[in-house]
C-alpha cells in the first residue's frame, strides 16, 4: 500500500481512526471497490501541560461519508453501495422464572385386625407436605451492537450513520472494513494510462451533541484562573469545547460554533490510497 502524503492527521485517534483503500485504476481495471475501515473508542485528552483541563472524550452518533470531489473523473457504481446492516451481532437472553408452592394434606384410613377376630381398629393418618413447582420461561432475541443507516448527504456523498445501541458510547468496528466495501468506484477516463488517477476521500463526522465529554476536571487551580482571565472562559465544558476546537485546527479542520448543539465536527478525514 503506498503513502499518501495528504492524509490528514486524526487530533483524536483514539475517538476514531479511518483507514481507505482501494485497488489501482489501470487499463483493464476501470471498476475498484473502496474500502473504509473505521473504528470508534475513547481518548484521555488534555495531557499537555498548557491545558488547563483533562476529560474523556467518545462519541455516541457519527456519520462515515465518502466524498467525491466534483472535479474528479469518478463516478459511484450504485447497485454496488453497502446497504444492508453489519453482521456483527449478538444475543441478548432474558429468563423468566415463576416459582409457586402448594400445601398438600392428606387422610390415610384403613382397617387392621389385631387377633383374626371380629374387633377391628380403625388407624387415620394425617400428613402435610411441601411441594414446589419451577417455570422457566427463556426469550431469546439478536441484537445489533451498533445500528447502521446508508444514505446521502445534501451534497449528494454516500455516506452511513452509525448509533451506538441503549444510546451509549461507540466502541469498535460498525463493519469489516476488509469484507465489507463501501462502494465499488468507477473510473471515467478515457484513457487510464494517462494523466493523474482520480481521488476520493473517506471522512467522520458528528454533532456537537453527540460528543461526550466525561470525567471533567481541572489539572491546576492557578493555570485555570490564568486562561479564564485571559480567554474569557466561565466554565470547564467551555474550555474542553475550546480545547477541542484548537486540536481539530491544527489539523486544518475548521470547526465553527462548537458551543452549539448541532453544529458538523469533522473528527477525521482521509484520501483513499491504493493498494
Amino acid at each position: 500500500m503506498t503513502r499518501n502524503t495528504d492524509n490528514r492527521k486524526r487530533a483524536f485517534a483514539d475517538v476514531v481512526s479511518i483507514d481507505a483503500w482501494h485497488d489501482d485504476f489501470t487499463d483493464e481495471l476501470s471498476k475498484v471497490d473502496l474500502h473504509a475501515d473505521v473504528v470508534f473508542g475513547s481518548a484521555r485528552v488534555g495531557g499537555e501541560p498548557e491545558s488547563p483541563v483533562r476529560f474523556r472524550l467518545g462519541v455516541r452518533r457519527a456519520e462515515v461519508v465518502v466524498v467525491i470531489p466534483e472535479s474528479e473523473p469518478v463516478s459511484v457504481d450504485r447497485d454496488s453501495v453497502s446497504r444492508d446492516a453489519p453482521e456483527y451481532q449478538g444475543k441478548l437472553t432474558e429468563v423468566v422464572e415463576q416459582t409457586s408452592q402448594a400445601n398438600v394434606k392428606g387422610n390415610v384410613s384403613g382397617s387392621i385386625s389385631a387377633t383374626g377376630l371380629s374387633g377391628s381398629a380403625t388407624v387415620e393418618a394425617g400428613a402435610q407436605a411441601n411441594v414446589t413447582s419451577t417455570k422457566k420461561l427463556e426469550v431469546s432475541a439478536t441484537v445489533q451492537f451498533m445500528l447502521v443507516t446508508q444514505s446521502k448527504t445534501a451534497e449528494g456523498h454516500y455516506r452511513w450513520s452509525v448509533a451506538a445501541r441503549a444510546d451509549e458510547k461507540l466502541q469498535g468496528r460498525p463493519w469489516d472494513g476488509a469484507k465489507q466495501p463501501r462502494l465499488r468506484l468507477v473510473d471515467k477516463r478515457k484513457d487510464r494510462t494517462k494523466g493523474i488517477p482520480p481521488t476520493v476521500r473517506v471522512e467522520v463526522r458528528c454533532r456537537r451533541e453527540d460528543l461526550i465529554i466525561q470525567d471533567l476536571g481541572v489539572k491546576d487551580e492557578g493555570l485555570w484562573e490564568e486562561v479564564k482571565s485571559r480567554v474569557g472562559f466561565n466554565n470547564k465544558l467551555v474550555a474542553a469545547e475550546s480545547y477541542i476546537r484548537d486540536r481539530l485546527a491544527e489539523e486544518g479542520i475548521v470547526v465553527r460554533n462548537i458551543g452549539e448543539l448541532f453544529s458538523q465536527i469533522t473528527l477525521g478525514s482521509v484520501t483513499a490510497e491504493t493498494t
